[in-house]
């Protein structure tokens, strides 16, 4: 790309009353500085000139009132543009400018505005409309700003909506953070003190004698072998005790009923079913033969034969 040339002009030369006329002076840069020495110009002219820009520090010159800059090549304008709130006639004729930059809203005293030959986004030309005349050059100014000022508006009430958003964030994760650092911290705590507390306890405590233990252990073993040995054999002697008493009691019963009250056996014997009946008598005969037997054994004396 081929370095441009910067060319340099006598600003002071250029002066006249409050007007200072910098137009076809081959310019590719703004001398800011120079123009801003003059406090009482308000009327500055650099139409057909080779800008493509106004440089940063172009709103400095707030006192500018009316300003010319048709004829460039300027593709777009400073953001803080609108800072030149003094600015009442804008020449943009035949420039590149396609956006124009939200700080426009604030040229409320902006009464002339030409756009013409301009590449500019359809929505924003059908708000500039057309600049034939003085008349319609003072409503695409007034319209314009009102349409810039609107969406400054929309965009600043957006930014403020995210910050506060933003914020909100910021506050939540601070709001997490703080708690689990305070999770943390009572978690750490809670450890060391349980920690702490299982020492003493430690400190405290004897250790236990391990063949005590297990001499202990023995001897409950011992015991409970013991004992259990000493129930089994208490219940095995009433059992046997048990079942002799239940033995003479049955040979007793049958006894009085068999030799003292055959008619009670006789009773009993209707009681018992058919199909036992003859296998019970069958038995009851041979145990009473034999209780008899025992019997005259019994009331024999001795050398009796």
């Amino acid at each position: 790309m081929p370095k441009v040339e910067k060319i340099k002009v006598n600003v002071k030369d250029r002066v006249e009353d409050n007007a200072i006329d910098l137009s076809l002076s081959e310019l590719t840069e703004v001398p800011v500085r120079e123009i801003a020495t003059f406090k009482r110009v308000t009327i500055v002219d650099l139409s057909n000139n080779k800008l493509m820009s106004l440089g940063k520090n172009f709103s400095i010159l707030t006192n500018i009132t009316r300003l010319d800059l048709s004829r460039n090549q300027i593709k777009f304008l400073p953001e803080d543009f609108g800072n030149l709130r003094n600015l009442r006639h804008l020449d943009l004729y035949n420039n590149k400018l396609e956006h124009l930059p939200l700080s426009f809203g604030s040229l409320h005293k902006l009464s002339y505005l030409d756009l013409k030959g301009n590449p500019l986004t359809p929505a924003l030309a059908k708000v500039v409309g057309l600049c034939l005349t003085a008349k319609e050059c003072n409503t695409s100014a007034r319209n314009t700003v009102k349409c810039m000022a609107r969406m400054q508006e929309e965009v600043e009430k957006a930014k403020e909506k995210l910050q506060q958003e933003y914020e909100a964030q910021l506050e939540a994760i601070q709001d997490l953070t703080n708690i689990e650092t305070e999770a943390q911290k009572s978690k750490k705590a809670k450890k060391a003190k349980n920690k702490s507390k299982k020492t003493r306890s430690e400190n405290a405590s004897p250790k236990p004698n391990l063949n005590l233990k297990l001499t202990k252990s023995k001897a409950d073993g011992n015991s409970t072998l013991g004992c259990a040995t000493k129930r089994k054999s208490s219940t095995a002697l009433k059992t046997i005790f048990t079942f002799f008493m239940l033995l003479a009691i049955n040979i007793f019963i049958i006894y009085i009923i068999m030799f003292k009250n055959p008619e009670i056996a006789e009773k009993l014997v209707e009681f018992i079913p058919h199909q036992y009946r003859d296998w019970i008598l069958t038995k009851s005969e041979y145990f009473r033969l034999r209780v008899s037997d025992w019997i005259q054994v019994i009331r024999t004396p001795p050398g009796h034969n």
